[in-house]
């Protein structure tokens, strides 16, 4: 199944008390995705979530691409990615 990709600023909903949804503030310094960077597992948001699931197939600089739907290490979720760009 594809997913969008997801980039540098691309909203993670984490669950964690007062953190809530924040945008993810590092990603790829080389690959971009509509002109953002992608974002890959390892990356961070605003609260110092990072991307713990990313895809099977795609790798950025050596991680996974991450996707809409990626899980995070505070049990949250990217809810926002590309609008055209899929990841498989």
């Amino acid at each position: 199944m594809a997913n969008p990709a997801a980039r540098l600023s691309d909203v993670n909903a984490c669950p964690m008390t007062g953190h809530g949804p924040n945008p993810t503030v590092t990603g790829s310094p080389d690959v971009l995705i509509n002109s953002l960077p992608a974002l890959r597992v390892g990356d961070s948001s605003a609260c110092g979530d990072t991307v713990a699931v990313g895809s099977a197939t795609v790798f950025v600089n050596g991680q996974p691409l991450a996707y809409l739907g990626s899980a995070t290490a505070h049990g949250g979720v990217i809810i926002t990615g590309s609008g055209d760009v899929l990841t498989g």
